[in-house]
C-alpha cells in the first residue's frame, strides 16, 4: 500500500478511533498506544486486507487491543458520557440540584448502554457521542448504510426498553 495513502487514512481516521475509545472509559495514554498499536499490525497484515475495509479492519484491531488492556488489567469498561468533571458542572450557571440531577442522569445512561448488546452499544456511541453520521459509522464499521441505519433503529429500541425496565 502506498505510504502516503496510509498517512493520509492515519491522520483522518486515527483522532475518530481515539476518542471513541476514550468515550469507552480509555485513558488518554493507553488510547494512543492502542490507536498506533492497531496500525501498526494493520501494516503488518494489510496484504490480505481491501482498501476499502481498511478502516473497519483497523477499528476491529482498536476494540480487540482494548478489551485486551481490560482483560490484563482486570478492568471493566466503563463508558464516559459527559467529559465534564463533577466540579467544573458547579461553576455554570446551573444550580446544584440540576447539576446533580444531570450527572445522575449519565450514570443512568450508561449503566443502560452496559446492558444492551455490544454492537448496538457501539453504534449509539459512534451516533450521538461523537456526532457522525450513517455513512461514517458505515464506513468505520465496514457495514452498508442501510445496516447501519437498521441496527441503530434496534439499538434504540432495545435501549428504550432497558431504560424503562430501569426506571418501572
Amino acid at each position: 500500500m502506498d505510504s502516503q495513502l496510509l498517512l493520509e487514512i492515519y491522520k483522518k481516521q486515527a483522532r475518530m478511533i481515539y476518542f471513541y475509545l476514550k468515550k469507552n472509559g480509555c485513558s488518554h495514554e493507553d488510547a494512543e498506544d492502542i490507536v498506533q498499536e492497531s496500525y501498526m499490525k494493520y501494516i503488518a497484515y494489510s496484504s490480505g486486507v481491501p482498501s476499502d475495509k481498511a478502516l473497519a479492519y483497523i477499528f476491529a484491531i482498536s476494540m480487540n487491543e482494548f478489551k485486551k488492556m481490560l482483560r490484563k488489567k482486570g478492568k471493566e469498561q466503563a463508558i464516559s458520557i459527559d467529559d465534564d468533571h463533577f466540579w467544573n458542572k458547579f461553576t455554570n450557571n446551573q444550580d446544584t440540584e440540576s447539576s446533580v440531577l444531570s450527572l445522575e442522569m449519565n450514570h443512568e445512561i450508561a449503566h443502560t448502554l452496559e446492558r444492551i448488546q455490544e454492537v448496538y452499544k457501539q453504534l449509539l456511541l459512534l451516533k450521538y457521542e461523537l456526532d457522525l453520521s450513517y455513512k461514517e459509522i458505515a464506513l468505520l464499521l465496514g457495514m452498508k448504510e442501510e445496516t447501519v441505519r437498521t441496527y441503530l433503529f434496534r439499538a434504540r429500541k432495545e435501549f428504550q426498553k432497558k431504560w424503562r425496565d430501569l426506571h418501572e
